[in-house]
């Protein structure tokens, strides 16, 4: 016996639980303050006409905005342009989200100006000081290209210009290049003097 009683559970001190019965009026006023659960207009509930709302499919992917950065940023980022430069690249870009699409704007631009013998590091400086260049198009690009080499300046000068003015990839031809062509000859100056005036202030063309 004395065994037994020292086996014996303590007395219950707690509060004892209500019962059921008496949380019943409670849960019937809540019910009827949230209203049916067909009601709610969220995934997983019931819609107005008493379908099922249908989950949107997300699928989370490297650049996608789920991780705070655009398709074109994390492809910049995977080929090494640092924090800072991704933050000049958008800043410089306008009110615009920095968003061109990858595989149809950015990676033809940057294997054309790859092609044209530009190191890696004036590629770089172009995107950063110009990610306009982007947006312009090759056949833009080309036509600008194309047009100072009709003026008689080489192809290895070009190159150096664009990679000290990176903006000078904007100037389209029929817009920009053009008119000063023939505003300086219009001055009196011929077809060599107009390429040295050009060689030696590019930035000429990025006024107006």
């Amino acid at each position: 016996r004395r065994v037994h009683a020292m086996r014996r559970r303590p007395p219950h001190i707690g509060l004892p639980s209500p019962p059921l019965k008496s949380l019943l009026p409670f849960c019937l006023a809540a019910a009827a303050a949230l209203g049916p659960c067909r009601r709610f207009p969220a995934i997983g509930r019931w819609s107005d006409s008493g379908t099922p709302f249908a989950a949107p499919r997300i699928i989370l992917r490297r650049g996608s905005p789920l991780d705070g950065r655009t398709s074109a940023e994390a492809y910049l980022s995977s080929l090494g342009f640092s924090d800072a430069e991704l933050g000049k690249v958008k800043s410089r870009y306008g009110d615009r989200r920095f968003d061109p699409d990858v595989e149809s704007k950015i990676k033809p631009v940057l294997k054309w100006l790859s092609d044209l013998g530009m190191t890696d590091l004036d590629v770089r400086k172009v995107v950063v000081d110009y990610p306009g260049t982007f947006d312009l198009g090759l056949e833009k690009i080309s036509k600008l290209w194309l047009s100072l080499k009709d003026l008689g300046i080489d192809y290895s000068r070009v190159v150096k210009m664009i990679a000290k003015d990176p903006p000078l990839i904007g100037c389209h031809s029929e817009n920009t290049l053009e008119p000063k062509v023939q505003w300086l000859k219009e001055l009196g100056m011929g077809d060599s003097q107009v390429a040295k005036t050009i060689k030696k202030y590019p930035r000429l063309l990025l006024h107006s």
